[in-house]
């Protein structure tokens, strides 16, 4: 198909009001050309030089050529041109005065921005973008090359530039390697990308990083805000964050002394662990500052303890205080919460984007979430299970792996009790019990006003309740003893609809499972391998019963779906005043082929298909 685009696109180019070329139908847009050069001239200093040039098709292809440039007080936009071409002719020039920066500060204090301009014309046309970036003050990272991260868009060419002096040491890691050269005193790396065919989006698909060209690079030895490390191993940018906070970790003597008080009496390094970490719960917030090198270094335990606000970073180490006070060590953790796999012989900070701690109790490990204190105590949260982390510690700083929890421990199931009257309406009472992962979004769910109780209990189902009431909620999110630790919640609700049952002369039909679930797939040609990230378990019994006068016209069978993507159980069975329905279905995580598409479709057909059987009931 691209082989067809390419042949046809200086047609289309001079003669963009002509009906699209055949095969571009499924393009948003074509990148032309994408030329980014980085100069490195100093370990403080450097330039990008960027020129970009984008046909877009159609209007749900003018936001692949948005401009959009992140900026803050390291790196700043210092020139910038456009223009749009229509029907070959230049129809609007670009000037600086139309882009629109916005602050991003979500916070206390931020200094990060980002400039945009939105393009907005007929199409087809062609995008034209010609910019230049300053860097200042430090430099940690080289700017990162990504031609195309929109699905449906090709990349006719692009290449990127990294100008250093020579010998300057680099790391780099990225879907290609370079060509590397000599030029005057600059050793330079090139990468090149031809005639990229664009990717599909689908669901359960792969990371787009597997799917598309990108680079990241960066400098081995770095000065930063007036810092300066090594970034040749994990050991290195641990030893960098820690030494960070050399000034920042004094303790307020009123602050000791209330920390002491707090565990005065108190027998066991997790109980005093649980008072503090109450204690960061009630009397801190999160407030994100990145001020300067503020996106690496956290600001004073003191003023923390004197304000109680701080982001990741400031609470971590706060915590870390704390623990420090009463005696117990704990070490500081950098992390991504999006992805689970550091790059590998690529040692950046740019990788990471949370803070947390992680204390040493014995034999047991537990990882403490400071941002979110409502977690609960040990658990690791799905943002940081088997994900890949560096301890920042003063004897040596490393990489190590936050411990993952097996699939079949992910569950949530619904009991239900319904009481069928003969109009079609219900009395129901449910206990929906939730574990590991599924808890995370029921985390503080008391304190909840009715609204979003019923919100989160009732969505997914049409049975419109028309009077609805939370009955009991039961946790045990404060009973870790050891890492075999599971957070399990359990919430017993009832309500009444009208509309449980579809009345039709002398029958009633009604679902076998009001809380059904379906399974999506998309209808084509499978283009992307099939990935399930996560496993899961779900688990329903429904007993409903008859009303009195009516008996079984029909009732589904028992079934088992099996296939390598899941299992889905159903039991049915039935006396003379009731129906009780059992269905328990296992998702598989797993990688699979394209090829396994139709097996997986029909799969997520049939598990439908059986979720959505009806009962049917007779008058006698």
């Amino acid at each position: 198909m691209f082989r067809r685009v390419l042949v046809l696109l200086s047609v289309i180019i001079c003669c963009y009001g002509q009906i699209f070329a055949e095969g571009t139908e499924n393009l948003k847009a074509i990148v032309l050309e994408h030329d980014a050069t980085f100069t490195l001239s100093s370990p403080t200093s450097g330039e990008l030089k960027v020129r970009e040039r984008t046909m877009v098709f159609d209007k749900s292809g003018l936001s692949v050529a948005s401009f959009e440039l992140y900026t803050d007080s390291f790196r700043s936009l210092s020139s910038f041109s456009g223009k749009i071409e229509f029907g070959g002719k230049v129809i609007n020039k670009i000037k600086s005065s139309d882009l629109v920066t916005v602050s991003l500060s979500s916070g206390l204090a931020e200094d990060s921005y980002v400039t945009v301009y939105e393009p907005n014309a007929p199409c087809p046309c062609v995008v034209e973008y010609e910019y230049t970036v300053s860097y200042k003050k430090g430099i940690v990272n080289f700017p990162v090359f990504f031609p195309v991260v929109h699905p449906n868009v090709a990349v006719k060419s692009a290449d990127y530039t990294l100008k250093v002096p020579t010998s300057y040491k680099i790391q780099y890691y990225g879907s290609s390697m370079p060509e590397v050269s000599q030029v005057g005193s600059n050793d330079v790396y090139k990468w090149s990308v031809k005639d990229f065919e664009g990717y599909v989006e689908e669901h359960s698909m792969p990371s787009v990083k597997k799917l598309v060209p990108y680079v990241h690079s960066g400098p081995v030895n770095f000065s930063y805000a007036g810092t300066s490390g090594s970034l040749s191993s994990w050991g290195d940018l641990g030893d960098w964050i820690y030494n960070l906070q050399k000034d920042v970790r004094e303790v307020p003597q009123d602050m000791k002394a209330k920390v002491l008080d707090m565990v005065k009496d108190v027998d066991g390094d997790l109980q005093k662990i649980r008072i503090l970490y109450d204690f960061l719960l009630v009397h801190t917030r999160y407030v994100s500052i990145q001020l300067g090198i503020g996106g690496f270094k956290p600001i004073p335990v003191s003023t923390v303890w004197k304000t109680g606000i701080g982001d990741c970073k400031a609470l971590s180490l706060f915590m870390q205080s704390m623990l420090e006070i009463v005696g117990i060590k704990s070490d500081y953790v950098i992390v991504h919460t999006d992805n689970p796999r550091l790059m590998e012989g690529f040692h950046t900070p740019g990788q990471m984007n949370h803070a947390m701690l992680c204390v040493p109790l014995h034999a047991d490990t537990l990882w403490l979430e400071c941002t979110n204190p409502r977690y609960p105590l040990g658990y690791r949260h799905e943002s940081i299970a088997g994900h890949d982390v560096v301890l920042a510690k003063p004897d040596g700083s490393k990489k190590v792996m936050v411990s993952s929890y097996p699939d079949f421990l992910r569950f949530k199931s619904e009991s239900a009790t319904v009481r069928l009257m003969a109009d079609g309406s219900a009395e129901c009472a449910v206990v929906r019990t939730l574990k590991l992962t599924d808890t995370e979004s029921y985390i503080g769910f008391s304190g909840w006003n009715e609204k979003a109780q019923f919100n989160a209990l009732m969505s997914g189902n049409s049975l419109r309740p028309v009077e609805f009431k939370v009955k009991a909620v039961k946790d045990n999110f404060n009973q870790y003893t050891d890492s075999s630790y599971i957070p399990e919640m359990e919430i017993s609700y009832s309500f009444l609809t009208k509309e449980y049952a579809k009345v039709s002369g002398d029958r009633i039909f009604f679902d076998i499972n009001p809380f059904s679930k379906s399974l999506y797939s998309d209808r084509g040609e499978r283009k992307n391998e099939i990935n399930i990230s996560i496993g899961r378990t779900i688990c329903d019994t429904v007993r409903v019963e008859i009303p009195e006068g009516y008996l079984i016209e029909s009732l589904p069978s028992s079934s088992s779906i099996k296939s390598d993507f899941g299992v889905l159980d159903t039991i049915v069975a039935a006396d003379d005043q009731s129906v009780c329905i059992v269905q328990k279905i296992v998702l598989n995580r797993g990688v699979f082929p394209k090829e396994s598409y139709p097996e997986y479709r029909t799969f997520a057909r049939d598990v439908t298909k059986s979720y959505s059987s009806r009962i049917v009931l007779r008058k006698k």
